[in-house]
């Protein structure tokens, strides 16, 4: 089946800084998933072509090089726009100026949408957005950090709501990023169903005018990406969760773009890819259990045998025998 996705997301990003993203479709950030084995899977069989990471949490101090290196390995060769989330603007750019020093990086996100409840109640991730001028000052600060890199910002709707959008969106413009990702749920209602959420990104599409604005939120599948375009008109999109449940989904994305069928990925291919997984993390002394049930779960779900039979399994080799 053909999905109507735009050519534009085709298209390499130019970055103020001198950089440049190779694609407007990217993957989202999933904290403890974007990380290790699975982002070497995802690589070797080509599936991305630029990452964003998982923020780095700046609260007590500014981050070591070698512990930002070691952070930053997951995501190499390709190029990487390093998150950093926090409420103290002179430590997060300090922290994002020797990010900016990494073979690699070519962007900064700062991360203002971040819903968990521990995060929000100390300020950070999502309650920033109760602080829009704050936002822009960050943005700026970053920016000032790091002359040759990109600066971008993911944010929510609002923290109660999305009658908050327009301010939100009127600071942000103030800073001009080089791009926003904007996940069309408030801040509170973390991952619950928001049926209005593609008239929220079309909101948003008019109150950023000429700033690139990746739309983000329940992309699972090709078609989800079509309708976002459809609704809210987006210069790219993010998926996250729909790229733990199809790995496959990027390059997908892009084939409709090119005006291509998009396949079926069968099971066996599924199978596959969570081999690859539990071998490479073995290989690696990183095997979790968690993240390969995580990823088993979005492909087959709970009450599919083969994840039951993982379940049950308590080695990788076990885990590797139960997929045969």
């Amino acid at each position: 089946m053909t999905f109507p996705c735009p050519t534009i997301w085709l298209e390499s990003l130019p970055l103020a800084g001198g950089g440049t993203l190779p694609g407007r479709v990217l993957p989202g950030p999933m904290e403890g998933i974007t990380a290790g084995a699975f982002c070497a899977v995802m690589n070797e069989l080509r599936l991305v072509s630029a990452w964003v990471t998982p923020f780095i949490r700046v609260s007590e101090g500014i981050p070591r090089q070698a512990r930002l290196r070691d952070r930053l390995a997951a995501f190499s060769p390709l190029p990487t726009v390093v998150q950093v989330m926090g409420t103290d603007i002179p430590m997060l750019a300090q922290t994002a100026a020797r990010l900016a020093t990494e073979p690699g990086v070519v962007g900064i996100d700062l991360n203002c949408a971040c819903p968990s409840r521990i995060v929000v109640s100390g300020g950070a991730g999502g309650g920033r957005l109760r602080h829009p001028r704050w936002i822009r000052d960050a943005l700026l600060a970053l920016r000032r950090a790091c002359p040759t890199k990109g600066i971008s910002v993911k944010i929510r709707v609002g923290v109660e709501s999305a009658e908050e959008l327009p301010w939100i969106c009127g600071a942000v413009r103030e800073a001009q990023p080089d791009f926003v990702v904007l996940h069309y749920r408030t801040v509170e209602e973390m991952y619950r169903a928001a049926p209005d959420g593609l008239r929220r990104l079309a909101r948003a599409r008019e109150l950023l005018p000429g700033v690139t604005l990746f739309g983000s939120g329940d992309l699972y599948t090709v078609a989800a990406a079509a309708r976002m375009w459809a609704v809210a008109g987006v210069d790219g999109v993010t998926p996250a969760r729909g790229l733990v449940a199809t790995p496959w989904l990027l390059r997908d994305i892009e084939a409709a773009c090119r005006g291509e069928d998009v396949r079926v990925h069968t099971d066996e291919e599924k199978r596959d890819f969570l081999r690859r997984l539990i071998s490479r993390a073995e290989r690696d002394g990183a095997w979790r259990k968690g993240l390969v049930l995580e990823v088993a779960r979005h492909q087959f779900g709970r009450e599919h045998p083969l994840f039951c039979r993982l379940a049950s399994a308590d080695s990788a080799a076990a885990m590797l025998a139960g997929l045969a």
